[in-house]
């Protein structure tokens, strides 16, 4: 059963929407909320008349973390997303000259693992090459090479190059739990191209693994408990069950699903996806693995439609070493602005240092677009 409560007031409506279990009452609850709040300007490009500025303040289900949503900032910002196709070429062949990862050099400029942990010294999985970072994140810092191209468009991304990432990447993750196993705490990242925060172009991963959970996984732990505790379910399936049948459901890839987040943590084309029943990395099978993989190169060919070259994804896991039934293994994919002589950047002071979440349109309405993205994709 669905209730929603309305508090409306000419500036604010207030809007809950709590899911119950159609067995027994109580079973779970899952609260989508709302808040909506106005501005009143005199607006310059309409001759100053009065405008009214609509903000909706959405709380996260789980974290309760606060994203605010702003309708018509998509179109404010569009020329900023995507790269100048000049700036990109001069920036690929300039980097291109000196780069450890191309085929040349990675087998004599890249660091190699000591023989006690791995004696072949580098992973080969395909054409990803596995590899210690030469200055890394954490103390146990890795980078996955993805690609012997030194520059990949978005739509040029397969699931075969990624997947053979992650393969790279989880026998790292055995390895290290068979010979550190206090080293329990694993997340993949993927930054591309230097608006995402890469310092180096070639397409690869990292792969970091430390004694302590990063912060957000800790904090998605710490309330997915919390959760299992009081309603005896877990989250992610009641959030997976409740979204399926509403509209910011994406697609469903060999049992990993995606979807677009109510608040999202960052506001550009924010894709999650949730592994049911996987609470750790190494739970993956393989069709686990290919449903991320073929789902990231879904996305990543949407990005590229909408002119997008530039993305981050974050792979979140609990413990190696427990499973965990009130947890489960998820992605958080976003676009970011274009490579341009402008420098804009989506990193400023409330989502960087006041930790708020902000959206430049609708989740509803991006999933919208995306999930007609995907029906002409599969004519």
């Amino acid at each position: 059963m669905k209730f929603s409560f309305y508090d409306a007031s000419p500036r604010q409506c207030v809007l809950k929407e709590k899911t119950l279990d159609k067995g027994e009452e109580g079973a779970y609850v899952i609260t989508f909320e709302k808040v909506k709040k106005q501005a009143r300007i005199l607006n310059p490009l309409k001759n100053f008349q009065e405008d009214i500025v609509t903000f909706e303040y959405r709380t996260d289900p789980l974290s309760g973390r606060n994203t605010t949503v702003i309708k018509e900032m998509i179109k404010y910002i569009s020329k900023f997303l995507s790269s100048d196709e000049q700036q990109l070429k001069t920036l690929v062949e300039k980097t291109r000259i000196a780069c450890p990862f191309c085929p040349e050099s990675v087998k004599t400029k890249t660091p190699m693992f000591p023989p006690d942990f791995l004696e072949e010294g580098r992973i080969f999985v395909g054409d990803s090459v596995v590899i210690p970072n030469l200055l890394g994140h954490a103390e146990r810092s890795i980078l996955a090479v993805l690609s012997k191209q030194h520059h990949l468009k978005l739509r040029e991304f397969t699931s075969k190059l990624i997947l053979d990432g992650f393969k790279g990447g989880s026998a790292y993750l055995r390895r290290l739990k068979e010979l550190e196993p206090e080293i329990p705490f694993p997340i993949f990242i993927f930054n591309y191209l230097p608006p995402a925060g890469s310092s180096i172009l070639h397409p690869h991963m990292q792969i970091l693994a430390r004694d302590r959970p990063f912060y957000l996984t800790r904090l998605l732990l710490e309330k997915s408990l919390a959760y299992f505790k009081k309603w005896k379910s877990s989250y992610w399936a009641d959030l997976t069950r409740e979204e399926r049948r509403g509209k910011r459901y994406l697609f469903r890839k060999n049992g990993v699903e995606w979807l677009v987040p109510f608040a999202p943590l960052r506001g550009l084309n924010e894709v999650q996806a949730i592994v049911r029943g996987r609470s750790n990395l190494l739970e993956l099978s393989g069709e686990d693995w290919r449903g991320l993989a073929e789902g990231i190169t879904n996305v990543l060919r949407f990005y590229d439609k909408e002119g997008y070259s530039s993305f981050n994804i974050i792979l979140m896991s609990g413990p190696l070493n427990a499973h965990l039934d009130y947890f489960d293994v998820n992605l958080k994919m976003v676009s970011r602005p274009g490579v341009q002589a402008s420098c804009f950047t989506d990193a400023w002071a409330l989502p960087y240092l006041l930790w708020d979440g902000e959206a430049v349109e609708e989740p509803e309405q991006f999933a919208q677009r995306f999930k007609s993205f995907l029906s002409k994709m599969d004519r």
